[in-house]
Parts: C-alpha cells; sequence; structure tokens
C-alpha cells in the first residue's frame, strides 16, 4: 500500500448494521422458542447471544480505542487494517480450527454415544475450538 491510498477500516455503520442484525436474529430465536414452549432455551438463546453481542462491543471499542498496533494483529483484523500477512495468519488460525473441529466432533459424537451428557459435549467443543483458534493466531503470528 502505498501513502496516497486510504486506508480501508471496518466502519462503525458496517458495525452497526451487524450488531443489529445479530440482536434481531436473536430476537427471532427467543421469539421462535417462546412461542415452541421452551422458556428455558429460549432464556438461554436470549442471555448467549446478547452476551456474544455485548462482548463484541466491547472488543471492537477497545481495538478501537487502541488503535492498531504494530505488534497486535489481532487489532488489525478486528478494526479491518489488517494486512496481507494478519490475513493469512488469520486464515491458516481457522483452518486449524477447522481440522481440530473434525476430531472435537467424532470424540464428542462418541462420549454423546457413551453416556456423556450433550451440553457438556457441546460447551467443551466450543471451549477446544476457541482455545484452537487463540493459540493457533499466537503461535503462527509469532512464527510468520
Amino acid at each position: 500500500m502505498t501513502t496516497s491510498e486510504p486506508r480501508r477500516g471496518l466502519s462503525d455503520r458496517r458495525f452497526l448494521v451487524a450488531v443489529g442484525c445479530g440482536l434481531v436474529a436473536v430476537g427471532i430465536m427467543w421469539l421462535v422458542f417462546t412461542l415452541a414452549g421452551e422458556p428455558d432455551t429460549a432464556a438461554g438463546a436470549l442471555v448467549g447471544g446478547l452476551a456474544v453481542t455485548a462482548l463484541a462491543i466491547v472488543v471492537r471499542w477497545r481495538a478501537k480505542r487502541r488503535g492498531p498496533s504494530v505488534d497486535g494483529g489481532f487489532s488489525r483484523v478486528l478494526l479491518g487494517t489488517a494486512d496481507e500477512r494478519d490475513n493469512t495468519i488469520l486464515t491458516a488460525s481457522l483452518a486449524w480450527v477447522g481440522l481440530v473441529a473434525f476430531g472435537a466432533h467424532a470424540i464428542g459424537l462418541a462420549a454423546v454415544a457413551l453416556g456423556a451428557d450433550g451440553f457438556v459435549v457441546i460447551g467443551a467443543i466450543e471451549a477446544v475450538l476457541i482455545a484452537v483458534l487463540v493459540g493457533a493466531f499466537i503461535l503462527l503470528s509469532r512464527r510468520t
């Protein structure tokens, strides 16, 4: 990128549209589960969806306040100002998540077949995949 080219970033309007769409999706899920007679599932979807939305807002606010730093590739990805190196690292990290997901889901399926609680297995799979994403991003950013 030369100095005469404008810096492209994730605009606030796009982020607000994404957050609004997320809130509408959470509301629709809550409504569907409520009408289906599943109030506990509706409450879980509402709390989980609002928590994820709030987390996204806080992470975006922190990344925007700090700005894209030289050592923080993840903040550049969140702000939409990532360069080719950051995009390569993110793509490789997500590829590792996809690879681990096959094994994690196979192990989870076997665990459920052997009598494990399905909710615990789903939570464990999510935790493993998030840990792989963070670990792969950190490892690849240090190696590359």
